[in-house]
């Protein structure tokens, strides 16, 4: 068993072992992984964290030894975290959702909307699951890490977990489900008061209702809705 860690700021998974072929998820730093094939220059490796599986260049191969991971000490809560590089002992900029096995001093944020609202404004990124760029699933996935709740990558995964919920007895931070030809395509955090933080062209707060989430600036529908899970 051939294990590794994310020793970058992140590192993309890619769908195929080639450069041009599209960035399914990401790496955040900490994350360890599984290495299951090995091709000329890519790996081919599963998250410890989802299980979820992509290409990596092999110049971003980091080996550790799979009998000394212990658990992390902390899951990062800051949206941008500046440290010092255990590996190579240059600075490092990490993302929230990075993990350490060093305690680093933090705020300790615990409030979920508090921590979703960290990234209002980041841009949208098929993807993505740092500050500079984030995929609505992705979004809603390292918030929930940072609780110390663990969701599958995708969203129509995430869907399959936690609670079912009404759409009428929806509470803060519920996850409220979209779909697109009967699938779920896309997902979101819920806010009190009607509305919706999601990642849409970037993260960014929506009105919401039952036939799903109208644009706060043009009015438009630009989801529909499928369904309300609560994971606490």
């Amino acid at each position: 068993m051939i294990k590794g860690i994310c020793h970058l700021s992140q590192i993309p998974l890619r769908a195929n072992p080639k450069s041009s072929s599209e960035m399914v998820s990401q790496l955040l730093f900490g994350e360890t992984y599984l290495i299951i094939e090995q091709r000329e220059e890519w790996s081919l490796i599963r998250m410890d964290f989802d299980g979820y599986e992509g290409w990596v260049s092999k110049s971003s191969i980091n080996l550790i030894d799979s009998s000394g991971i212990n658990a992390k000490d902390y899951i990062q809560t800051d949206l941008v975290l500046h440290s010092v590089n255990k590996f190579t002992n240059q600075p490092l900029i990490s993302s929230i959702g990075s993990e350490f096995t060093d305690v680093i001093n933090s705020d300790n944020r615990h409030n979920i909307l508090d921590l979703a609202k960290l990234f209002l404004g980041t841009p949208y990124l098929w993807g993505g699951r740092h500050f500079s760029g984030i995929d609505c699933s992705g979004f809603v996935q390292v918030v929930y890490k940072c609780m110390a709740i663990q969701l599958p990558r995708d969203a129509s995964q995430q869907q399959k977990k936690g609670k079912p919920i009404a759409f009428k007895d929806l509470s803060e931070g519920d996850l409220v489900f979209f779909e697109s030809n009967n699938c779920v395509t896309h997902v979101g955090i819920f806010i009190a008061d009607g509305q919706i933080i999601h990642s849409h062209g970037m993260v960014r707060i929506d009105k919401l209702n039952k036939d799903g989430i109208f644009n706060s600036q043009t009015g438009e529908q630009s989801h529909v809705y499928h369904s309300s899970k609560r994971l606490r």
